[in-house]
This record gives structure tokens, C-alpha cells and sequence, in this order.
């Protein structure tokens, strides 16, 4: 236990916070360090800076950040593929204890990354630490908060193909099996800016946009959606994540944006024109004029349910954790859909209501479960 709590105090406390993405390579260095001690060879593989000119959607928070894969392997032609990403998303508010330096209160280890997902790679290391004679790799990406660009760069421009995937996002106690998607955008409304003293001249931008994010949100939320009994929640939309407009009380301001995120259903989704219709009817109903730019789509995913990894990985989940896991499609997203043709499944410490949250925290016991269903999974995929 003391191995477990030492290496995820280490890996809390580098603030790889996205955005921007600061620290990444720091993080990088360590996580080597304590693989290389298991005769993993690491390479690294650097995201350029046009790619993310092009796909990061908080751009352009990101320049002066250097971004890089790791890629480890204890030997050729892997058998396994483990995906791990190391950013986490802003602590927020409301926080007891300091998010970064890991606070450990009976079974549980509170910091931010502890369940998404940091403590998933403690699992892996433990695993390891008890079998290491099965060929794998190891991806530990990032950027998997802002849409999956690490993954993405792996698999489209690094072109790893693996097989068998394994990811480590927070699912515990059960196994997902697909994730939906996300629409990212920006809806940036106009009105008429004037000086705060004739604010009857103008129209305000900000007023306009609070009329049309309820209306938006009314919408959304009367929709009818048929969903699959595998799948965990329904599609949402969340707006104003954050917002740009005027930086002064003086003026009534002429702009306003506020963000917009769905989560799309793996089936049946029509993508960004979809949003495109409903947000131009319910300005035309209400006059106001706005453009709507979409940043990023990354759409859902599901795998084959009668794969062999799945088979392997529910089998030791009930041999080790003496559990019936449920096979689940989330609606949180990660990054299964980029591996285009692989059987992707995912089982990690975190339970799912702890990731982004304040006092975010995971199961110590947890974390050493889900290393013997790992080490179960290699040990079985070996035979």
C-alpha cells in the first residue's frame, strides 16, 4: 500500500492541469522513471504545434506548452495496448484540502487526477510489478480533456494500430463498453455597444445572450430521446463553461459568447447540423443576431460486446473483484473512438462520480483491485 499511495502522491502533485497544459513533460519524465525500473523503453513522440493550432478549442492557450506522447513497450509486437491520459481538468472551487498534494483519510486519496485518471496508471504499475512477461504498450497521452488530441495524433498521424485496447477511465465497479460523443462550440450573440450612461441606445449583448442560452436550454431539455438499456445517462447540453465579452462596466456590451458542449449518442446522431438547426429557428424567433462557430466533434463509440478482451477482462473482474460487472455505454467521453477497428474496452479505479468534481477522490483498495484484474487480463491474454 505505502508503494501505491508514494506513487500517486508523485503523480498528484504535477499540475497537469488542460487548459493550457502546462507541466507535460515533467509529468512524462517521472512516469518514465518508474516503468524503466520494469525494463520498459519509452519513446516520445512530440505533438507539432500546427496540429494543435488546429484542434486545440481553447486555443490559443496552449502555445509556449510543449505537448508529447509516451510510448512504452517491455518488448516487440505487443499483445496488450494501454492507454493512459495524464491531463486533468481545473480544480475549481470548493476544495478542502490542496488539490495537488495528495491527502490520504482512511481507504480513500483525495487530489485532483486521483480518479481521472491517474490512479488507473498506479493500477497498471502494480500489475506489472507482479507480472511483467507479456509484450504490451503503453500510450500515455494528452489532451484527452480537450477532446482527445493526444490519442488522436497517436493513432491518425503516429498511426499506432493495436488490436486490444485497454483504457483506464474512471468506471468502477462495471466495464465500459462505448462512450458518446461531444459538440464543442462557441456562440458568440451581437447587440449594440454605447457608452453605460445611454444604455437605452444600445443593445445589450449580454442580455440577448441570456435570452437565447434559456431558450437553447428549454429546448434541449423537452427533447424526446429513445435510448439503449446499455447506455449510462442521456445525451446533455451544457452552456456558458465559460464565456467571452466586454472587459468593461462602461460600455453596454456589443458581444457576448458563451460556450455550448452536448454529449451525443453513440446511434443515431446527426451531428453539428443538427445544433446548427434548432440554434438558428430560436433566433429567428426571437431576433437575434449570432454566429455559432463548433470547435470541436468527436463522435461516440461502441465495440463488439463478443470480443475476446471484453470476455477476458469481465471474467477476471468477476474472478478478482467477485462482482457481475455491468457492460455500460457512458455519456462521458474518452478516447475509445479513435481506435478505429480495435476492440476497446475500459476498467479503471475512479468511480465515475468523482471525476471533475472538488475533493476528487479514489478507493486505495480500489487501485489494488483493478491492478489484479490487470494483471489477470495479462496473465490470461499470455496463455
Amino acid at each position: 500500500m505505502m508503494k501505491v499511495v508514494k506513487m500517486l502522491e508523485e503523480l498528484v502533485q504535477i499540475e497537469t492541469v488542460n487548459p493550457p497544459g502546462e507541466r507535460y513533460l515533467e509529468f512524462i519524465s517521472v512516469a518514465k522513471d518508474f516503468f524503466s525500473d520494469l525494463a520498459f523503453q519509452t519513446q516520445i513522440v512530440n505533438i507539432p504545434q500546427d496540429f494543435m493550432d488546429r484542434n486545440y478549442i481553447y486555443s490559443p492557450l496552449h502555445k509556449g506548452n510543449e505537448r508529447a506522447i509516451a510510448v512504452m513497450r517491455n518488448g516487440s509486437e505487443p499483445k496488450l495496448h494501454f492507454n493512459f491520459h495524464y491531463d486533468v481538468v481545473p480544480p475549481g472551487d470548493g476544495w478542502v484540502t490542496d488539490p495537488f498534494k495528495l491527502k490520504v483519510i482512511d481507504d480513500r486519496a483525495y487530489g485532483r487526477g486521483t480518479s481521472d485518471m491517474k490512479g488507473a496508471l498506479v493500477s497498471l504499475y502494480g500489475a506489472l510489478s507482479n507480472f511483467n512477461d507479456l509484450p504490451i504498450e503503453i500510450a500515455l497521452v494528452p489532451d484527452e480533456e480537450s477532446g482527445g488530441i493526444g490519442t488522436r495524433y497517436l493513432t491518425e498521424e503516429f498511426r499506432a494500430r493495436p488490436e486490444r485496447v485497454i483504457m483506464g477511465e474512471p468506471s468502477f465497479p462495471n466495464v465500459y463498453v462505448g462512450h458518446f460523443g461531444i459538440i464543442r462550440g462557441m456562440v458568440k450573440v451581437f447587440g449594440k455597444q454605447v457608452h453605460a450612461s445611454k444604455a437605452r441606445e444600445g443593445r445589450n449583448a449580454f442580455l440577448e445572450a441570456s435570452r437565447f442560452a434559456l431558450e437553447i436550454w428549454k429546448r434541449y431539455s423537452n427533447r424526446r430521446i429513445e435510448l439503449n438499456p446499455s447506455f449510462e445517462g442521456e445525451p446533455t447540453v451544457n452552456l456558458g463553461g465559460y464565456v467571452v465579452g466586454s472587459t468593461s462596466d462602461g460600455v453596454v456590451p456589443g458581444s457576448f459568447g458563451f460556450s455550448f458542449y452536448r454529449s451525443v449518442s453513440p446511434i443515431n446522431d446527426q451531428g453539428p447540423e443538427f445544433d446548427r438547426k434548432i440554434l438558428e429557428d430560436i433566433a429567428r424567433e426571437l431576433g437575434i443576431e449570432y454566429e455559432f462557430e463548433v470547435k470541436s466533434y468527436v463522435p461516440g463509440s461502441m465495440t463488439n460486446t463478443n470480443s475476446e478482451t471484453l470476455r477476458r477482462l469481465e471474467s477476471c473482474v468477476k474472478l478478482k473483484i467477485n462482482w457481475e460487472p455491468r457492460k455500460v455505454v457512458t455519456n462521458i467521453r474518452y478516447d475509445g473512438v479513435f481506435y478505429r477497428g480495435a476492440d476497446v474496452v475500459n476498467f479503471g479505479p475512479g468511480e465515475p462520480d468523482q471525476a471533475h468534481v472538488p475533493n476528487e477522490s479514489v478507493s486505495l483498495r480500489n487501485v489494488e483491485k483493478v491492478a489484479e484484474v490487470y494483471e489477470c487480463v495479462m496473465r490470461e491474454t499470455r496463455s
